[in-house]
């Protein structure tokens, strides 16, 4: 649990508050700029139960996780083929945060040996499994793993629910292997999104979203937590647009329903993009 009224990155009392939303203040960084809920839950993991993954929110948990799989998998053949260029070809892959196992499953498909998953959340580790997938209940500092197992660890829309980031890095840096990598997607507080939108930023999300990263933050907190050969940039998701329109209907729901009810009826809305919404990645090497 980071200190109240320190900042999780660099531990300085210096920072400001701002309004984010309606009712959600955050603090920033007078120092490094980093961003964090200075009041977050108590038990912030409670909220992953089986209604996270299919919801009638459009802004928490996932509208519908299902009808997105095909889609998300997609983007996580993209993220593998990364990897591997990192590594120069495949090994030991640990996905924390793993959720239903999409992720695995395509590492799987395309050669991973025993790709292994981490999530918190006892229905997506029972329905990970039911796929036929090695997925363990737990997190970076409760597992049953080796030190310096792994070839690549992957913490995909993972760090920003987190309290204490530091301490999860430094623990993903134990469990890889010397010259392994571990890779970061997370929203990207800095980005052009944020800065377009402002309080009306679909990441901003009360309660769920716990620290908020720019790509300076994000290879502060890799470096820190001993990783060299640190990259962050702007990364993009594929997505249908049936997809984007439904998250659209957060910002004008009248206006994105229709146009979602057109799109099916033209039979569009199974088309797909490469699309940037707001995230990061970040890359870092053990040495």
């Amino acid at each position: 649990m980071m200190k109240k009224n320190h900042c999780p990155l660099c531990d300085t009392d210096k920072f400001n508050y701002y309004r984010a939303d309606d009712g959600y203040i955050l603090a920033k960084c007078s120092q490094c700029g980093m961003v964090w809920d200075n009041y977050p839950p108590a038990n912030p993991t409670t909220i992953y139960q089986k209604d996270y993954y299919n919801n009638d929110f459009p802004k928490g948990g996932y509208a519908n996780y299902f009808q997105g799989m095909k889609i998300n998998s997609q983007t996580f053949r993209r993220r593998l083929s990364k990897a591997e260029k990192k590594l120069s070809g495949q090994g030991l892959l640990l996905d924390v945060g793993c959720a239903l196992g999409d992720c695995l499953a395509q590492a799987q498909d395309i050669g991973w040996i025993n790709p292994q998953g981490l999530e918190v959340s006892g229905y997506a580790v029972e329905f990970a499994k039911s796929r036929g997938l090695s997925v363990c209940q737990g997190d970076l500092f409760n597992h049953d793993f080796e030190l310096n197992s792994f070839d690549l660890i992957m913490l995909q829309d993972v760090i920003e629910h987190t309290t204490n980031p530091l301490a999860q890095l430094t623990a993903a840096h134990q469990l890889l292997k010397p010259g392994g990598w571990v890779l970061i997607t997370t929203p990207n507080v800095g980005g052009f999104w944020q800065k377009l939108l402002g309080r009306l930023w679909y990441h901003y999300k009360p309660g769920e979203h716990l620290t908020y990263f720019s790509l300076d933050t994000i290879k502060l907190a890799l470096e820190k937590s001993g990783f060299s050969d640190v990259e962050s940039k702007p990364t993009s998701n594929v997505m249908s647009c049936e997809y984007i329109l439904a998250r659209l209907k957060y910002y004008q729901p009248t206006l994105f329903s229709f146009l979602l009810a057109i799109t099916c009826s033209l039979n569009l809305h199974k088309l797909i993009f490469s699309v940037r919404i707001g995230e990061l990645e970040a890359w870092g090497k053990k040495r």
